[in-house]
């Protein structure tokens, strides 16, 4: 089996969860778990963009993983234009404008999907909205996260035309932002709600990462928006905080 000798055993795995009572070990074999699903996604999105910037139909690549096209473009997410009068996964506004932005920054480093990454960049480079307000105030810059978004994907030659994806991921994110955007009263997912979903522990990706790299964690992002709303939204900041003590309880 090619890169057979690449996948940890399960003695290596087991080691790496550690000690600990059997609950603790089964929340660290569980986050665990979630990083290696996440991992296994970023790699057959890396290959699938490899396969079509290479040239590969859909329908060959469905082939490949012993798909249909049709399964393998809605897996892998072809950008499709949503139904008269409906943005994609409820975005309106700023929102929707971060994702048009994000897809010009993929065309741009010349990569085919659209990736968490290129989502976080489209929002730090909307500081007046609450979401790029948060990252501005804890210092991260566009730059910053342009050389990450290069370090980790690299770049290719400009793609001003032709089939744009989206990941996978990119998909889980925005449809968490459109059910936190609902959990906190509000019809349609804003830039905060999209900023919450990036650093979501459900999601573990790698737009948590970045920002983590670029020296803004889950924790610091989500102190930073409850002041700033505290101010500008006190009931909103109260209901996170009401949510927020709901999925701890949840957690024991």
């Amino acid at each position: 089996m090619p890169g057979a000798d690449a996948i940890p055993s399960l003695d290596r795995l087991t080691a790496a969860v550690g000690p600990g009572s059997t609950l603790k070990q089964l929340s660290a074999a569980s986050a665990l778990a979630g990083d290696l699903h996440s991992r296994g996604d970023e790699l057959l999105d890396y290959f699938v963009d490899a396969a079509r910037a290479g040239g590969s139909s859909w329908n060959e690549i469905g082939c490949t993983l012993g798909t249909s096209k049709q399964a393998a473009q809605q897996r892998f997410g072809a950008l499709t234009d949503p139904p008269p009068g409906q943005a994609p996964f409820g975005l309106t506004g700023p929102a929707a404008r971060a994702l048009d932005a994000a897809a010009a920054h993929a065309r741009a480093l010349g990569h085919h999907y659209i990736r968490p990454e290129h989502l976080i960049l489209a929002l730090v480079d909307q500081p007046e909205e609450l979401g790029g307000q948060v990252l501005a105030e804890l210092g991260v810059t566009s730059q910053t996260v342009r050389a990450e978004i290069e370090r980790r994907l690299g770049t290719g030659s400009a793609r001003p035309s032709g089939s744009l994806g989206m990941a996978p991921q990119t998909k889980r994110l925005l449809e968490l932002a459109r059910a936190i955007a609902k959990s906190l009263g509000h019809r349609c997912p804003r830039t905060e709600h999209v900023v919450l979903a990036a650093t979501s522990p459900r999601l573990r990706g790698p737009a948590a990462e970045l920002l983590s790299d670029c020296g803004a964690d889950r924790a610091q992002i989500r102190d930073q928006l409850t002041r700033i709303l505290l101010k500008e939204a006190p009931e909103m900041a109260s209901r996170m905080r009401f949510l927020g003590r709901i999925r701890m309880r949840r957690s024991l």
